[in-house]
């Protein structure tokens, strides 16, 4: 019996759970890559939308005749 004989009598025809854990790990990986990209893809447009929301807020609010000023209680 030569010794890759003897190595494959012994040898598991089941991966071992590291095995297992490392090859999900390589495909979540790209699940994970993928979704990072989509959480930043939104967070950049809220905060685009925002900006535009608060920068039209702010030109729009002294121009109008009607708007209420809110004066402090401290002179």
């Amino acid at each position: 019996m030569s010794m890759s004989e003897y190595e494959e009598r012994f040898r598991s025809s089941t991966p071992s759970l590291h095995q297992i854990f490392a090859a999900a790990r390589g495909a979540n990986r790209q699940r994970r890559d993928s979704r990072r990209l989509w959480v930043a893809a939104a967070l950049v447009g809220v905060l685009m939308m925002t900006c535009k929301i608060a920068s039209h807020h702010t030109v729009h609010s002294g121009t109008d005749n009607g708007s209420q000023v809110w004066k402090s209680g401290i002179q």
